[in-house]
């Protein structure tokens, strides 16, 4: 199962490749696509501080991958000889086995005829030849140290291998410590984008959107309606605005500001609304006063 990003955590939804969580499908399903008219717009288009972080974040990914590209262009040559030079340490252990072959057999063979001779004596004869039992366990021993050279022989070829792999292996932990404040930095920015995932501030941002909405669709309702009633679109504002309030209580610095500055976009809309008071009466030039 691939591990969720944290695009999958901040959105709810898994990215290429993800499993999706159980249940994720059913709640995709259960939220309304939006018209296509709004999904062709880009949500970085319409601010130019989204537009500065979208610049940003293109900016910090483009340069990571061409240091990674970078690294495996450099990197590719140390790599090739390395899987080389196992490829040519595994040929001349192969052929070594081959030339040792006929010795391991041929110890195998004298370790055999040893066994039944000694099986022999101890059975019938241990008594009469005594000496001769000794010279067989000389004999097993030469063959023991015979079987330890052979077992030895391809040692020297494994640790040229392994020499050779902790030379290339100087380089890459050279690389390592050039790479160490860069790692340092992208732990910082994990962290830093971490932040976004948390509970408090997943909701945060769904009460802000779940506010701009029903602000939407109170003037959605009111440009649609067939009838001149400012009034009550400023009265559904009103509501809106005095519920949310009561239900954050001061807890989200975003959405108090976001509260006060709309509240105040009301205020000046309804004042531009306002009709203008009557002029009075002005007399009429071509009323005549009364003769005396």
């Amino acid at each position: 199962m691939a591990q969720s990003s944290f695009l999958s955590r901040w959105t709810g939804r898994p990215e290429p490749g993800e499993t999706p969580s159980p249940g994720s499908e059913q709640s995709s399903q259960e939220v309304s696509a939006p018209p296509t008219r709004r999904s062709q717009l880009s949500i970085w288009s319409i601010s130019p501080s989204l537009e500065r972080i979208r610049q940003d974040l293109d900016e910090q990914a483009g340069i990571i991958g061409d240091a990674k590209r970078l690294l495996e262009e450099r990197l590719a040559p140390l790599q090739r000889h390395l899987v080389e030079q196992r490829r040519h340490v595994d040929q001349c252990l192969k052929q070594l086995d081959a030339r040792l072959k006929p010795l391991r057999q041929f110890l195998e063979g004298q370790g055999s005829n040893l066994e039944r001779v000694g099986t022999h004596l101890s059975a019938e004869l241990k008594e009469q030849f005594e000496d001769f039992e000794a010279f067989l366990a000389e004999q097993r021993k030469t063959i023991e140290r015979a079987n330890r050279y052979l077992d030895d022989q391809p040692q020297p070829l494994g640790q040229y291998l392994e020499d050779e792999q902790r030379a290339i292996e100087q380089i890459f932990r050279d690389l390592e410590e050039r790479f160490e404040p860069l790692g340092r930095y992208l732990k910082e920015q994990q962290r830093l984008l971490a932040t976004m995932t948390e509970p408090r501030v997943i909701e945060e941002f769904d009460l802000l959107a779940s506010f701009c909405e029903e602000r939407h669709a109170a003037l959605e309702r009111y440009a649609a309606a067939t009838e001149y009633r400012p009034q009550a679109l400023f009265a559904e504002l009103d509501g809106i605005f005095q519920r949310y309030t009561a239900q954050d209580g001061g807890k989200s610095k975003l959405l108090a500001r976001l509260l006060e500055q709309t509240r105040q976009a009301d205020l000046r809309l309804q004042d531009s609304l306002k009709p203008l008071p009557r002029e009075q009466d002005k007399p009429s030039l071509n009323r005549l006063e009364p003769a005396s």
